[in-house]
């Protein structure tokens, strides 16, 4: 029986892979994807670069090694979404490789009777897209939390405290995590391996149900749903405020006018 550890780091709101492959031409590369490099540093390691903003160690448990390659791939990073990236938790995870034992999932490990690159990389996409998720709820958080105190604002004074912009921006924003989930995190797609072998499609179900991903989508596209209403919402109160205004405007400009023929008469 081995155990060999396995950690996802969000690092970026993206990475790109072109310039990452370009600047690491020592690294033995060993896949190639649209949305993920993978990279064997050496026996029984790999690392997982994904499109998303997620590096992936598997085998790799030293501290400094792992800040190393952190660093190394994070150069290739691109800011995304208007949005800066904040401090998330890394997920930490073990896969155990035990060929006289069944397959299975559990809460600390992950047991495997084989190690093949395939079910590594089931493994390794599921705890990227968990501490991604991790990532844009903490954003959907904070956005909350800013929505909160709006929300007061409006109930004691009877105004919106928002700027138009910032509405526009914050639709865009909440729209484009949502985008951002589905096309480049890709939650909603599974791997091609899982079509083609049983005990990769029993991997990926029990991984996806262990770290609850599909509730966890539910709920944060729930969050972002409601702030889009609210900010629809506070949109609409503005526009009618600025409609009223103009009305306003044009009634002053109306009686001016009478005004100012008045007096030439």
């Amino acid at each position: 029986m081995e155990r060999l550890p396995i950690s996802a780091h969000y690092i970026k709101a993206s990475l790109n892979l072109a310039k990452i492959e370009q600047k690491n031409g020592d690294l033995p590369l060993i896949k190639k994807e649209r949305t993920v490099l993978v990279y064997k540093p050496a026996e029984n390691q790999l690392i997982f670069v994904f499109a998303f903003g997620v590096v992936t160690l598997f085998g790799i448990s030293d501290k400094k090694e792992v800040a190393k390659f952190l660093k190394r791939f994070g150069k290739g990073g691109e800011e995304e979404l208007a949005i800066k990236v904040i401090d998330v938790a890394p997920e930490d995870y073990v896969v155990v490789v035990d060929p006289e034992q069944p397959e299975a999932v559990e809460f600390d490990y992950v047991r495997v009777k084989n190690l093949s690159h395939d079910k590594i990389m089931i493994v390794a996409h599921m705890l990227a897209q968990s501490v991604a998720i991790d990532f844009f709820d903490r954003r959907a958080e904070e956005m909350s939390e800013r929505f909160e105190r709006i929300h007061m604002n409006l109930a004691k004074k009877g105004r919106v405290v928002m700027t138009r912009r910032e509405i526009m921006q914050t639709i865009g924003t909440s729209g484009g995590i949502i985008i951002f989930i589905i096309g480049q995190l890709a939650l909603l797609d599974k791997p091609d391996i899982t079509w083609e072998e049983k005990e990769a499609e029993t991997l990926f179900v029990g991984l996806r149900k262990m770290y609850e991903l599909d509730d966890r989508f539910s709920s944060l596209r729930f969050k972002i749903t409601q702030m889009q209403d609210t900010s629809e919402l506070m949109l609409d109160v503005l526009n009618t405020r600025r409609a009223e205004f103009m009305e306003v405007v044009i009634i002053l400009l109306f009686v001016l006018d009478i005004f100012l023929l008045f007096f030439e008469r």
